[in-house]
């Protein structure tokens, strides 16, 4: 029989805003090697939807109960989500003032179902409205209790992390150094992404599809600990999807990776008493320093017929992925085109949400939803196979999913992008993938789609000191 699910608060606060991220720098060097994940709430003090950024995760894989499980297909992930997650009808509902997150699965979905997720055997959930944290392990662990308050001790002493203020004034210096991201390759050049435009609207024009999420990629190589990557990442781009992953051994490369996200899109969350909602985005602009220059942006996105109709078209597709188990009169259009601002980007946003029926099954509902529809495009079926044709490598990890399956019956997933897959490469040396893409429709003005692709590159490359590459993969 597994041991039991110990929760107990942690007697010390959290108040300060980053001290989440400091204990979690702490924890990471002393269980070095272990799966984990930081699933970070980090614009929780400045966002203007404080109920979806008021946890923050903090989940370790370790001891003699420590799981790890990979697929390679949408079969073997479902059967194995069913069995070890769908169990809506036994699960302890998690009271309403409870984390939804009580231990459980936590990992990635890549977008062509590979899948690598490890049972959290200890976390620490941070509530950031009150400034308090809870500690959960399988079984009794005074040993967890002890190495949780020596790592918050030192973190908020200020020796294992530094603050998002820190980390902007030493970005200046950093950018001008020598480069820690290096050999920086376009996948397509900018000729070749534009004849991939032409070629997705061919198909609309031949009635194959109506929008495509056409993706590219730039790799390169990163000579920076991933853990100094992230906070540079999490300190200039705040959101209330970034997240840390570290996947020991991965199903991706067979190496060990690490995920860098700074995601604001949510997939789909369920509840343990299984409300299934998603919000998909379509339609990005950059930010101004310029006030005036900035709000006219917002604007601009706000009431563009082009950006609106690729939003409103995902937005019919969510509505039908989430229709196929929802109970009946149940599924809602929350918000549709709604604008959210971060801190490089305005993004258009829209809200759809169902109650499943009784019975459902919660894992069956996710794999029918996924992959996200804001990265396929719609028709979701034809449209992935002509992606497939026109897309020159896997998209991997990217335009996936990561998050949690809780053993309450509840999940959280984010959309990763905005989102650097690092895998080991030579000591001190990390392989590195960021993945970009946007929405062709009808009315696409090619040029236009290349610069929201730079547009996108900025928040990642930006932080790290790099520009987007000139020079294309070589031949």
């Amino acid at each position: 029989m597994p041991a039991p699910l110990i929760r107990q608060p942690l007697p010390a606060s959290l108040a300060q805003a980053d001290s989440a991220a400091g204990l979690f720098g702490a924890l990471r060097q002393r269980l070095t090697g272990v799966p984990m994940a930081f699933l970070d709430s980090s614009d929780h003090s400045h966002t203007p939807r404080p109920e979806r950024s008021r946890y923050s995760i903090l989940a370790f894989s370790f001891g003699p109960q420590a799981t790890t499980v990979q697929h390679r297909s949408r079969r073997e992930f479902l059967n194995w989500l069913a069995h070890a997650w769908d169990a809506p009808d036994n699960v302890p509902h998690a009271a309403q003032e409870d984390p939804a997150f009580q231990l459980g699965w936590v990992g990635v979905l890549g977008y062509e179902y590979r899948t690598q997720f490890f049972y959290a055997t200890h976390a620490v959930v941070v509530d950031h409205h009150t400034g308090t944290a809870e500690l959960q392990s399988l079984g009794e662990d005074a040993g967890w209790v002890e190495a949780v308050t020596e790592a918050l001790q030192l973190a908020q002493s200020g020796q294992l992390t530094q603050s998002r203020q820190d980390v902007l004034q030493t970005n200046a210096a950093q950018a001008v150094a020598p480069g820690v991201l290096r050999q920086l390759r376009a996948r397509d050049s900018q000729a070749e992404y534009l004849g991939k435009i032409a070629a997705a609207q061919e198909q609309i024009r031949r009635g194959n599809t109506y929008e495509v999420c056409l993706t590219t990629a730039v790799n390169g190589s990163l000579t920076a600990d991933p853990w100094q990557s992230y906070l540079q990442l999490r300190a200039q781009n705040p959101a209330p999807f970034t997240q840390y992953l570290q996947l020991p051994g991965s199903a991706f490369d067979g190496e060990d990776t690490v995920i860098l996200s700074t995601s604001p899109e949510r997939f789909v969350q369920v509840s343990s008493a299984g409300l299934i909602r998603s919000e998909p985005i379509k339609g990005t602009r950059r930010r101004h320093l310029n006030p005036d220059q900035d709000a006219a942006a917002a604007d601009d996105l706000r009431a563009h017929p082009k950006d609106r109709a690729e939003n409103v078209m995902i937005a019919d597709l969510v509505r039908n992925d989430l229709s196929i188990h929802a109970a009946p009169g149940t599924l809602r259009t929350e918000r549709l085109c709604a604008v959210e601002t971060y801190a490089t980007v305005h993004q258009m946003v829209s809200t759809i949400s169902a109650q499943l029926e009784p019975g459902a099954s919660r894992a069956r509902a996710i794999c029918d939803a996924f992959p996200p529809g804001s990265m396929t495009g719609a028709p979701k079926g034809s449209t992935m196979q002509i992606l497939q044709d026109l897309e020159s490598g896997p998209r991997g990890p990217y335009s996936g999913v990561a998050g949690y399956f809780s053993s309450t019956g509840a999940c959280d997933l984010s959309v990763l992008i905005r989102a650097a897959v690092l895998t080991a490469g030579e000591p001190g040396r990390w392989d590195f993938h960021l993945g970009l893409g946007g929405a062709i429709t009808a009315d696409s003005e090619p040029q236009a789609e290349w610069e929201e692709i730079l547009t996108k590159s900025r928040g990642v490359l930006g932080a790290l000191g790099a520009e987007f590459p000139t020079e294309p993969y070589p031949c």
